[in-house]
């Protein structure tokens, strides 16, 4: 599961995460990432998951990790590109009611 992260002109940073995000080496790349911003002291955060093909439980529990960190440093994370299996999985957890999920970057930078 390819991890890249790119800065907008607003300072945002965007993850965007493509693949499988699954137990493992996977979930662990999206911490580390998340973490290693968090400690140059990024604070506002978009995870484009629109080329996320999978998702477990491992994976959504990393999700939620990544928006406590966030949180605690005083930030803000929001997702994008949800398609409709993993809204649904959101919906099903209860994800969505404690992390935005927009559309589109230029949705959750308006």
């Amino acid at each position: 599961m390819p991890v890249e992260a790119s800065q907008l002109e607003s300072g945002i940073v965007v993850i965007k995460i493509s693949g499988r995000l699954a137990m493992g080496s996977e979930t662990e790349r999206l911490d580390a990432t998340v973490k290693g911003l968090i400690e140059r002291d990024q604070k506002q955060f978009i995870l484009d998951i629109a080329t996320l093909d999978y998702l477990d439980s491992s994976g959504i529990g990393m999700l939620v990790s990544c928006l406590t960190n966030v949180r605690k440093a005083g930030g803000e994370l929001k997702v994008v590109g949800a398609n409709a299996r993993i809204r649904r999985i959101f919906s099903m957890t209860g994800v969505d009611s404690v992390m935005p999920v927009f559309n589109s970057v230029a949705e959750a930078t308006a």
